[in-house]
């Protein structure tokens, strides 16, 4: 009798069509939530016009700080019940629940009452906040799902393709969104994105196929090719001891509170820095970040997964490495863009696209957003892999999910903190940039101090792995 290698591994393709075949349902969760991530951001003028007719942005900052930051806190306490029954449960049935809930919370916000005030602003809270709960599930059943999908060598293309795609339809759904809003037609806005997101959870739950657990786990995915052998290891005191609560983990912890804050900074500051400020109108905003931060996010996602893959292959603290570089870049290209001399035009010079690229500073501007978007993309596709090398695959789900909780603490700080400093500070953004950026930037940095001790923790996983392999294959041997 020829006795199974548990450590045998067949060769499995890798490569852009098989990821876009295996993992389409990732995909769909992130272009339904990109296609509205920024429709408040972009459009706060209006949207303080539809709430409150009349009155100015600055009068109301601290109300839509609020609306994106509770949102936020409601995404990072849904995302840890989301998280847990990620490792227990099927994947794909969460993502099109939570898909569904987020659809019909679009449509619905298409039938609230307009010109109201505080009821209007009661209105859009409550299905933001409702938003914010569904959107909590998506990365923690994206990072479990994708662990059980895509091979090691392969993983920050995933990661890669999976924030170009964001970006993408961000920035067109940015685009969509500045031209109904600027027509008041922001009722059509959420019915279209609605009715396309309730779609998108149905194909889901109807096509999409569960992944076996643990079966790309580089020690277990010889034996895990029988179809009789399942991973059935479930999180315990001990293992959550022994990989969880160990130094890599702890600051990845921590460091999100920080970082997230330097990167949800400037999307609310900017667009309201060149929109308030330099009465720059929405749409031309939208063409600004289309000409300039889409391109930057698509490349810089693009062309870094297959480097970053290649360097995190080699050793682990090369994605580390990448991290802090991305985190210094950010802060450097951001922090830029709020010191230079941007023209003061009038409302209907701002909405002359001619009057606005006219001006050779504008274009110094999106050179500046390209390069800070194009760098985002090294933290968006090396942590991931971080977090999923020095976790087990019972605990994909809740260590993403914790690390959403406090990174989402941070961003929904980090929007509050910044709208309450605006109107403390009279609309001084320069200042306003400077503190919350500046709080940001410990987080990267934080990374560093990770390197001491990633190596041992990403061991200790495998070496669990590998004893889970062996005994596996003895209980095969046993049933034969």
């Amino acid at each position: 009798m020829t006795e199974t290698n548990p450590n045998i591994q067949e060769e499995t393709k890798v490569g852009f069509f098989r990821i876009l075949k295996d993992l389409w349902p990732n995909f769909l969760l992130y272009i339904s939530y990109a296609l509205t991530a920024s429709s408040l951001f972009i459009n706060l003028v209006i949207l303080v016009d539809i709430m409150w007719p009349g009155e100015t942005l600055e009068l109301h900052a601290s109300e839509l700080g609020l609306l994106g930051g509770t949102a936020s806190f409601a995404m990072a306490f849904s995302g840890i019940i989301f998280g847990i029954l990620s490792d227990k449960y099927s994947r794909v049935k969460l993502m099109a629940i939570s898909e569904l809930i987020f659809g019909m919370a679009l449509l619905i916000n298409g039938f609230v009452p307009q010109g109201q005030g505080i009821l209007t602003f009661n209105w859009f809270f409550i299905l933001n906040l409702i938003r914010g709960i569904s959107i909590g599930g998506f990365t923690p059943l994206v990072n479990s799902y994708s662990y059980d999908s895509t091979e090691e060598q392969e993983r920050s293309q995933f990661f890669g393709i999976l924030q170009a795609l964001f970006q993408l339809f961000q920035i067109l759904g940015m685009l969509f969104s500045a031209i109904l809003f600027q027509n008041y037609l922001w009722r059509e806005f959420y019915w279209i994105n609605g009715t396309i997101t309730i779609f998108f959870g149905a194909l889901i739950i109807i096509i999409a196929k569960e992944p076996k657990r643990g079966s790309k786990s580089k020690e277990l995915k010889g034996i895990l090719t029988d179809e009789n052998i399942k991973y059935e290891y479930k999180l315990n005191w001990e293992t959550t001891k022994a990989t969880i609560f160990r130094p890599t983990n702890i600051i990845a912890l921590f460091e999100g509170i920080f970082t997230t804050i330097l990167i949800a900074v400037p999307d609310f500051l900017l667009i309201a820095y060149l929109q308030s400020e330099h009465g720059i109108s929405a749409f031309a905003t939208s063409i600004i970040m289309v000409g300039f931060g889409l391109p930057g996010g698509v490349l810089g996602s693009l062309i870094f997964a297959k480097l970053s893959d290649r360097l995190g292959t080699r050793n682990i603290r090369n994605r580390l490495y990448a991290i802090v570089v991305s985190a210094v870049f950010i802060f450097i290209m951001f922090l830029t863009f709020f010191f230079i001399p941007l023209p003061y035009l009038t409302p209907s010079e701002g909405l002359n696209l001619g009057i606005v690229f006219s001006y050779p500073i504008i274009w110094v501007a999106g050179i500046l957003l390209f390069l800070g978007r194009g760098v985002l993309g090294l933290w968006n596709i090396n942590q991931p892999p971080i977090l999923q090398a020095i976790n087990l695959p019972e605990a994909q789900g809740t260590i993403t999910s914790t690390n959403q909780f406090l990174e989402t603490i941070g961003h929904g700080s980090g929007t509050i903190l910044a709208g309450a400093l605006l109107v403390v500070f009279g609309g001084n953004y320069q200042f306003t940039a400077s503190i919350t950026m500046g709080l940001g930037i410990i987080g990267g940095l934080m990374w560093l101090l990770a390197a001491i001790w990633i190596q041992k923790d990403a061991s200790r996983v495998s070496e669990i792995l590998k004893q889970r392999g062996i005994e596996l294959n003895q209980k095969k041997e046993k049933k034969k």
